[in-house]
């Protein structure tokens, strides 16, 4: 029984954590980031101010959730790829596997960026958290490609030069209104980086 106690406090940690985010970004959505108060959040599922911060450090903290489990994901697809890709197509159909979220439900993605590059804090957030991604990756890049060698210096140079053509390609998207094909945006920025 006392194995059981542990595993189903974890599971209701983890609801609270997820409902506060996707309660948060419903209202960040609805509302704007600036005009949305911890309260806002905490109130509707009757927890307190502090279970807030349990849980995250700051509001921009609580948006970039999915972000830090999208890194992991992607962590595990790259160390999965195929052994025939060299290291920079492993890379960019590992970072491809996103635009899943951007097919499911285009306008959903499309409010987030707009949500993300319209407020400074998040847009600031979200650049210490590419930065991360990008260590993240490399070094996934490097054990993966052991045997060859890879030092860390050209698989950050990699997972840099993809991660910076995905970026382009969704600020082009955003810059069009998100009428473009996001897909074909994101094929062409990932062409262009193995024209380099």
């Amino acid at each position: 029984m006392a194995n059981k106690n542990p595993g189903l406090r974890e599971r209701h940690k983890e609801s609270t954590r997820r409902e506060l985010s996707n309660l948060g970004l419903e209202l960040f959505l609805k509302q704007g980031f600036t005009h949305t108060t911890i309260e806002h959040i905490v109130e509707p599922l009757g927890v307190a101010r502090r279970t807030f911060f349990r849980y995250f450090k700051t509001k921009e903290d609580l948006i970039f959730l999915w972000h830090d489990e999208k890194t992991h994901e992607l962590v595990d697809e790259l160390r999965g790829r195929p052994d025939h890709e060299g290291p920079l197509d492993a890379v960019r159909e590992t970072l491809a596997t996103t635009l899943l979220r951007y097919d499911a439900n285009p306008d959903m993605a499309f409010a987030l960026v707009r949500l993300l590059k319209e407020t400074p804090a998040l847009l600031a957030k979200g650049c210490e958290k590419r930065m991360d991604r990008e260590v993240s990756l490399a070094a996934a890049l490097v054990e993966r490609e052991s045997e060859t060698g890879l030092s860390m210096l050209k698989a950050r140079i990699i997972v840099g030069a993809v991660t910076s053509a995905w970026t382009a390609a969704l600020d082009e998207w955003y810059a069009d209104g998100g009428r473009q094909n996001l897909r074909s945006i994101v094929a062409r920025a990932f062409s262009l980086v193995g024209e380099l």
